[in-house]
């Protein structure tokens, strides 16, 4: 107890000389005032003027600091939403460029996203039977082959992507001295998101670039819609048959809007040809 009452004594007798002080300071005249204050400005208050000047400028230099990463964040969105709109909009004419080349026979759909247990596999399209399609409506992308519509609704439609383990398609080269059966490969390793063409007799040595075209059998896929390129040999069964790993010519994450084939007797491979798709 007795450190305690010593401190307080002290801090009492501290307070009172403050107040002695003050009241002399008080009394002198504006001149010693001015004095005092000017010889303490260059004495003991110099420290502590050039701390706040610093304070001030460490204040200022962080505002500024702020100021110019929030700008720079600014156009570095700008500029990603600038890039993102001409790639959007690049693919927007080539979609109504192939649109033209086609005629009016095919309908231009919008992608809507979806979350769930088909997402990846299936698309819901902005386009149904009152634009004519109807189920087994082939549906294409400016690069080639996407897909086939599967149910409809009078304003919209569900489409299965290539992407689906149903998936199938009847393939051929572009001279027509191969022909085989398209489908997805099995989702393992280097195979995730590829194509494979069965069913090519052994005989038949398919090139790695070679592209694969539909043939049109089937009747669903009309002949000449780009399929994708081979990429080598998967697996084969000597001197029986081959199995290719084909690249697809059409992600379906890159697309934002496909064309609907609602007639069967277009020229697709015509407009392809055209547009570059070869």
């Amino acid at each position: 107890m007795a450190p305690e009452r010593f401190s307080s004594r002290w801090d009492t007798l501290a307070i009172v000389v403050c107040v002695l002080l003050a009241i002399a300071a008080r009394a002198v005249p504006a001149s010693v005032q001015d004095a005092v204050a000017s010889a303490v400005r260059r004495t003991i208050a110099v420290p502590l003027l050039a701390l706040e000047h610093q304070t001030e400028l460490l204040r200022s230099s962080r505002a500024r600091l702020r100021r110019l990463v929030s700008e720079r964040d600014s156009a570095l969105v700008l500029a990603i939403r600038a890039d993102a709109l001409a790639e959007e909009n690049d693919r927007l004419r080539e979609l109504l460029a192939l649109r033209d080349r086609l005629g009016g026979r095919a309908v231009a759909a919008e992608v809507l996203r979806q979350s769930g247990p088909t997402a990846g596999l299936t698309l819901v399209l902005t386009a149904g039977s009152s634009s004519g399609v109807r189920p087994l409506t082939p549906m294409v992308a400016p690069g080639g082959l996407l897909g086939v519509v599967r149910s409809v609704d009078p304003s919209y439609s569900v489409a299965v992507l290539w992407t689906h383990p149903d998936f199938r398609v009847s393939a051929m080269t572009l001279d027509g001295s191969v022909f085989g059966l398209v489908a997805p490969a099995p989702a393992s390793g280097p195979e995730t998101m590829l194509l494979q063409l069965t069913g090519v007799p052994y005989r038949d040595l398919v090139p790695p670039g070679t592209r694969l075209y539909t043939s049109g059998f089937g009747g669903v896929y009309p002949r000449g819609i780009p399929i994708g390129e081979v990429l080598g040999v998967a697996r084969e069964q000597e001197g029986v048959s081959r199995t290719y790993l084909v690249r697809p010519a059409v992600h379906p994450g890159a697309v934002a809007h496909v064309i609907l084939l609602v007639a069967p007797d277009l020229d697709v491979a015509a407009a392809f040809e055209s547009g570059g798709g070869t």
